[in-house]
């Protein structure tokens, strides 16, 4: 199933998403080296991670909203999606808190319950980007329905289906995608 919102022929959401993962996973990180070091320019530096990391979570969340919302009902994948979409809303909740926790402390220091927040949300961000890859490796959301290993640049403007030369693709599988798991053990 392809992804609805694209830029350049790539799905925006997983695009957005490594920014603020990244910025919030290094802000916990620099926060217990401050702690260890005593270190106040890295709990300062955490702290305007943890802002820009909120902050792009939430821009990654309206792409991703919009690509859940065309997954068909009733289906796996629109269940993975919901999950991996609410457990993500709680991670950015539970590093707003921790943001909000220190906004009043010189050197916005991490406290224990503020540090204790963002380890619960890098844990819960986790699984929540196990969810996503389910989604995407073992589900095909957001992945092109004719993609191949010698499918065209999306920057041609040519479908994935055809060819590195642009012939149209023939599989090269030994097994049908279709065949059921039944069929598979038989053949």
């Amino acid at each position: 199933m392809e992804s609805k919102a694209k830029l350049f022929g790539h799905p925006i959401h997983p695009m957005l998403i490594v920014f603020p993962l990244g910025l919030l996973v290094m802000a916990l990180i620099f926060d217990a080296i401050a702690y260890f070091t005593g270190n106040l320019q890295l709990s300062v530096a955490s702290y305007w991670m943890i802002a820009g990391g909120v902050v792009g979570g939430l821009a990654a969340a309206v792409f991703g909203f919009i690509d859940w919302l065309a997954i068909p009902t009733g289906t796996r994948a629109r269940n993975i999606g919901f999950w991996h979409g609410v457990g993500n809303v709680v991670v950015v909740v539970l590093f707003a808190a921790a943001f909000w926790m220190r906004s009043d402390n010189p050197g916005n220091v991490a406290g224990p319950y503020s540090f204790g927040t963002m380890l619960v949300g890098v844990l819960l961000g986790a699984v929540t980007g196990w969810l996503g890859g389910e989604l995407v490796d073992r589900l095909g959301v957001g992945v092109d329905r004719g993609a191949h290993l010698n499918a065209p640049s999306s920057l041609t403007n040519r479908p994935a289906y055809e060819g590195a030369a642009g012939e149209p693709h023939v599989a090269t599988t030994a097994t049908p995608v279709t065949t059921t798991t039944a069929e598979r053990r038989a053949a």
